[in-house]
């Protein structure tokens, strides 16, 4: 669909609400008024006027659902100068004027700085682009109170509160990747204000909580002392970025003693540093790659809460083809102990994808290059996507196993994680095949082998295999 239907659709929809199915929230048919309405975006990371385009766009979505309020989890400014963070004011005060929506509803900011709006300024890649003199001239990081109040018209707190149609919001600016100083007095002094009426309260910070949000290997986690003061408020939300994962991953939303929330990049993603399987995004690349890097860089990602007395609600959303990333997540509210939205309770209940029964793996052989350039003989395995709409439910990611025989006994040589191309966005920009590129060094040489294929989801579970012919090497 094209923008003006995405927001007509959306704005039709905008009070709907999962009263008893969790599938997409815009698509049930009771519509409910929600208590609260926020945008949720996270680095941004915006340079000049030039790079603000899709934060207006997406500025200009939350407008027209009426938010209350919008996050921003940090990493505004890219390189953490000064009109960098103009620009981001700008943008801002042109979608909401005097932090005004439309009909002159009230939209609050609940903006926090990340480690590129305070520390960027310092870095190398930054200096060569404007000069030492300049980059220290213009640093956020050395005028961070001053740079707040001139930009967003408000004064600058390490640690602030705010209030939004009796909700709390706590913002938490980015000190360094450990810890957040002044926070346990901070929650101390408002604790009764927290507990009060059974309502949620949202927190927001850049780094992800420590063993959160994506798990155990997601990147940019802080040291865990978050993750213990808000351990003693089952009616926390706390929201982080940082890590750019796409929201295809369920695993973006835990809960435990809290509950934790990744916001993904507005501007870039990253598969790979919340995800534990494939060589597709990682930096290191060790051992050498055959799979080219994906290249995610039209993965622009977002959400809509909306919060109602007896649950939450978050749209996934996609702001360059405008479309929605999968179902919405519900949120129980208060917190379900009989029914928890833990990792481990939602791996038991996820649905396995399977392939239809017409699917079909096939293999293509010639010469290419692994990632360093290096040109070899290359295998390629291709296979379909596995997709909701031919399929039941999505597949998160496949799993390509090389088998081969030795006497009675079936052994597995290699196995690698591959996503489909287009797996961070909506659906129906993943039709088509997915590859799974191996060196011949990678596989048997003296043994006839062949390919198992299993699509996965994101918690592990793995449906049934397709096979490739085998395969008698020459």
């Amino acid at each position: 669909m094209n923008r003006r239907e995405f927001l007509q659709r959306s704005t039709a929809l905008a009070g709907a609400a999962y009263l008893g199915s969790p599938t997409l929230a815009n698509e049930v048919t009771a519509l409910v008024e929600p208590n609260l309405a926020i945008g949720i975006v996270s680095d941004i990371h915006l340079q000049g006027a030039d790079t603000a385009g899709t934060f207006i766009h997406a500025l200009e979505y939350f407008r027209e659902h009426r938010v209350d309020g919008v996050i921003i989890a940090g990493d505004m400014a890219d390189q953490g100068l000064l009109p960098q963070l103009q620009v981001v004011a700008d943008a801002w005060f042109q979608v909401f004027p005097k932090n005004k929506g439309l009909n002159g509803k009230k939209t609050e900011p609940l903006f926090v700085y990340g480690n590129h709006d305070v520390e960027a300024y310092t870095w190398g890649g930054t200096i060569n682009s404007v000069g030492k003199e300049t980059a220290e001239a213009q640093g956020i990081g050395l005028q961070r109170e001053k740079a707040w109040k001139q930009c967003f018209k408000e004064t600058y707190q390490p640690i602030w509160m705010k209030t939004i149609k009796g909700y709390h919001f706590i913002g938490a600016h980015w000190h360094d990747q450990n810890n957040v100083p002044g926070l346990a007095e901070f929650l101390e002094k408002h604790d009764a204000e927290l507990r009060a009426d059974g309502k949620p309260f949202f927190y927001i910070q850049h780094a992800h909580p420590k063993d959160t949000c994506n798990c155990a290997w997601a990147w940019g986690r802080d040291d865990g002392t978050v993750t213990r003061l808000l351990s003693k408020y089952p009616n926390a939300i706390a929201f982080s970025g940082h890590s750019h994962s796409p929201l295809d991953d369920d695993r973006d939303l835990w809960q435990g003693s809290f509950t934790s929330i990744g916001t993904s990049s507005l501007k870039y993603l990253y598969p790979m540093p919340a995800r534990e399987n494939t060589y597709q995004d990682d930096w290191s690349a060790k051992p050498p790659s055959q799979m080219p890097r994906m290249k995610t860089d039209d993965g622009r990602q977002g959400m809509l809460m909306r919060v109602y007395d007896n649950t939450i609600t978050f749209a996934r959303l996609e702001f360059v083809y405008d479309e929605y990333i999968g179902d919405a997540w519900r949120l129980p509210w208060p917190i379900s102990t009989k029914e928890p939205l833990s990792f481990e309770a939602r791996a038991k209940k996820a649905a396995i994808p399977q392939f239809p029964s017409e699917a079909k793996a096939t293999v293509s052989t010639g010469t290419g290059k692994d990632r360093y350039g290096t040109e070899q003989p290359q295998v390629t395995v291709h296979f379909p996507t596995v997709l909701k709409k031919n399929a039941g439910v999505r597949a998160f990611d496949y799993e390509v196993q090389v088998e081969y025989d030795w006497l009675d006994v079936r052994n597995v040589a290699a196995t690698k994680r591959v996503f489909s191309p287009k797996c961070y966005l909506g659906e129906n920009k993943e039709e088509g095949e997915v590859i799974c590129v191996f060196g011949k060094s990678e596989l048997p040489k003296d043994f006839a082998y062949r390919f198992a294929i299993r699509p996965c989801n994101c918690f592990g579970g793995k449906g049934n295999p397709i096979y490739t012919e085998w395969i008698r090497e020459k």
